[in-house]
């Protein structure tokens, strides 16, 4: 096949077709893409990686974000970064997010553990956790985090039904407390208890 290089800015009006198999190194700067678009209807996706698994037994089937450092940076580090930003007039008639893990289950996901969400915290030989080391950090920021505080739920759970033995229990007396999860919210240190049988 032969090879096209572009030594300036390139520009499609209709996009691009054709498949990539190699390394692309970038030594320098990065890449940005910058869409926009005004349609008022329909589902806008401005990149999409579809991938489809057709050999048993394989692993992965994931685009991969990595990074790695042997310096000390700055304020932060991330790998991936998902934002939304709303303006004075923006804003989502149904439900707004950063970031969306769906999964889809079958007949056929009958074995296995199964998870939208998975958060692996390595920690190999001689690894020290820092000024503080969690499965999750969540933070309010801004001007108005008062109104955070007033009117933000900690999680909104929806779709489940409420009974005995299922996911969601009601009801009023406890079982007897079991065991704890620790916790830290600003500068202290809590524990979240955990019972030894489903409320009643």
């Amino acid at each position: 096949m032969a090879r096209t290089t572009f030594t300036g800015p390139v520009k499609s009006n209709n996009g691009f077709e054709g498949s990539f198999i190699g390394t692309l190194t970038i030594t320098s700067g990065g890449n940005t893409i910058t869409t926009t678009n005004a349609a008022t209807s329909g589902t806008y996706q401005p990149l999409v990686v579809d991938t489809t698994m057709t050999g048993a037994g394989a692993d992965g089937g994931r685009s991969k974000f990595a990074m790695s450092t042997n310096v000390a940076l700055g304020s932060f580090s991330n790998a991936l970064k998902a934002e939304v930003t709303y303006g004075a007039s923006g804003r989502t008639t149904g439900l707004g997010s950063a970031f969306v893990a769906e999964m889809t289950l079958s007949a056929g996901t009958s074995s296995g553990n199964y998870a939208p969400v998975e958060i692996e915290l390595n920690a190999p030989a001689s690894a020290s956790t820092g000024t503080a080391t969690a499965f999750m950090y969540i933070s309010a920021q801004g001007a108005n985090v008062a109104a955070v505080d007033s009117n933000a739920f900690l999680f909104n759970l929806q779709g489940l039904t409420a009974g005995s033995g299922k996911l969601l229990t009601t009801g009023t007396t406890l079982a007897s407390a079991a065991a704890t999860l620790k916790c830290k919210v600003g500068a202290t240190t809590y524990y979240l208890p955990l019972y030894s049988g489903q409320i009643t």
